[in-house]
């Protein structure tokens, strides 16, 4: 065997590796903002079961945070779903999440969640927003929430 074929053979195995760590139905929600202008953009992502959803952070400090009683919270997710919590990320850093039950998804950041940082994620054919528990959530968010949504899922 010569030089050019493990070259090859290197070059292929490489993208084959960069095809299949990015998917190409991953969807985007950029983490923005420090303080009272944190925000996910969008609020409100409609996605299917099983899509890949990529959170970019562009500034800041944040997490990706669902609201559930693993994470002190009450549940605003599907009772099937499991819970989920990106750990602090910084600018640059980008974290993935895959959905896999239909149902609506409320989470929140963190550091920011009194400022109002929250976003909702609709996974599958959603017929009806769920009445979840607001339990200590800021009712700003729940608010913000419903009149996002009301864009979107009208």
């Amino acid at each position: 065997m010569n030089i050019r074929f493990y070259i090859s053979l290197a070059v292929l195995m490489g993208i084959s590796m960069l095809a299949t760590a990015t998917p190409s139905d991953t969807l985007t929600v950029k983490v923005l903002g420090t303080a009272e202008d944190a925000r996910f953009e969008p609020v409100v992502l409609q996605v299917e079961p099983g899509d890949v959803i990529r959170f970019k952070v562009i500034e800041g400090l944040h997490t990706v945070t669902a609201y559930h009683p693993n994470n002190r919270r009450p549940q605003r997710i599907p009772d099937k779903a499991t819970s989920f919590d990106s750990g602090m990320l910084t600018a640059g850093q980008t974290w993935y999440l895959k959905l896999e039950e239909k149902g609506v998804y409320d989470y929140f950041c963190l550091p920011h969640e009194r400022m109002g940082h929250a976003g909702r994620i609709l996974v599958g054919e959603v017929n009806e927003i769920p009445n979840y528990p607001a339990g200590r959530i800021p009712g700003s968010i729940i608010e913000m929430l419903k009149h996002e949504t009301e864009k979107v899922f009208p």
